[in-house]
């Protein structure tokens, strides 16, 4: 097995999608409202979830939350594996919003098929759970040499399919529901410009449109950090995310026009994802010090 090591930039996340996907009809206000779709399974969570919403909902506007939105109507999510599997997933609120599914143990290698019906209208994505790498160890090293007690994390790990090209997402207590975005802390990774005589990955995170002024961790502080390991269309989702928040126009502008996703169907916007994940946790002491 070969060792993985790299240097990736903070990646802002938001609700755009990119690359290899359907593309949607140009919203017209008045005319097409949306279906926005945040689906999402791994191999670690107990409980699945999916959140749906519509493009019109404007309970968080230009960073401000409003009333909240009428309930979606007639809404059902089903989920299926390539070995014969079949579950659906429960709305939990009762509104058609936020949809959960548990007991079903996801597995790495499956290919998952999700389908949504809102109404008359179906959407549906497929996605393959590309298994977890082979994990070396977490470290910490000293962020600021001028400052004692900041230490920032080193992620050691090893690539268990060496002969294709493997994706991730590295993140600071990921949230994904759309309502709250803006607040979420990621860095996309992959084995794609790997750089030679690297021992591991530096971990920077980033927050919303701006990056995090330090990633550090003091000694006796808890951290907990997750390693997705994602497909090429997830990958290219979030990289369309961190180009349109990274732009002169900031979050809100420029409007995207023609928005796309992994979703097929009309008039439908966001992602499925199907991620094997790893998760660290601890306090932080002085065993976790690498002096690099």
């Amino acid at each position: 097995m070969r060792k993985i090591s790299l240097y990736a930039a903070a990646a802002a996340l938001g609700c755009i999608a990119t690359g290899c996907v359907d593309e949607c009809d140009v919203m017209q206000a008045g005319k097409t409202d949306m279906i926005v779709i945040d689906a999402m399974v791994t191999d670690h969570a107990e409980i699945q979830t999916v959140y749906i919403r519509k493009s019109s909902d404007t309970y968080f506007l230009n960073g401000h939350y409003g009333e909240e939105p009428d309930p979606i109507k007639d809404v059902t999510v089903n989920i299926k594996d390539d070995a014969g599997w079949e579950g659906w997933f429960e709305d939990e609120e009762g509104n058609g919003r936020k949809f959960c599914l548990s007991g079903h143990k996801f597995e790495p290698g499956r290919t998952y098929t999700i389908t949504v019906n809102v109404g008359d209208r179906t959407f549906t994505s497929t996605e393959r759970m590309v298994p977890s790498p082979k994990i070396n160890g977490l470290k910490f090293f000293k962020h600021d040499t001028k400052d004692d007690h900041l230490w920032s994390p080193i992620l050691y790990f090893e690539d268990n399919q060496p002969d294709e090209i493997n994706y991730y997402l590295f993140s600071d207590g990921l949230s994904r529901n759309w309502r709250i975005m803006h607040y979420l802390y990621a860095m996309r990774l992959s084995d794609e410009g790997l750089r030679e005589n690297l021992d591991g990955v530096q971990i920077s995170l980033g927050m919303g449109a701006s990056p995090s002024e330090t990633s550090g961790v003091s000694f006796g502080s808890r951290f907990y950090y997750e390693l997705w390991t994602i497909s090429k269309r997830n990958y290219d989702f979030y990289g369309a995310v961190e180009a349109h928040l990274t732009s002169d126009g900031g979050v809100y502008s420029p409007t995207p026009t023609t928005p796309v996703t992994n979703f097929s169907g009309r008039n439908v916007q966001g992602q499925f994802i199907a991620a094997s994940c790893i998760v660290f946790k601890g306090t932080m002491t002085p065993d976790y010090v690498t002096f690099r």
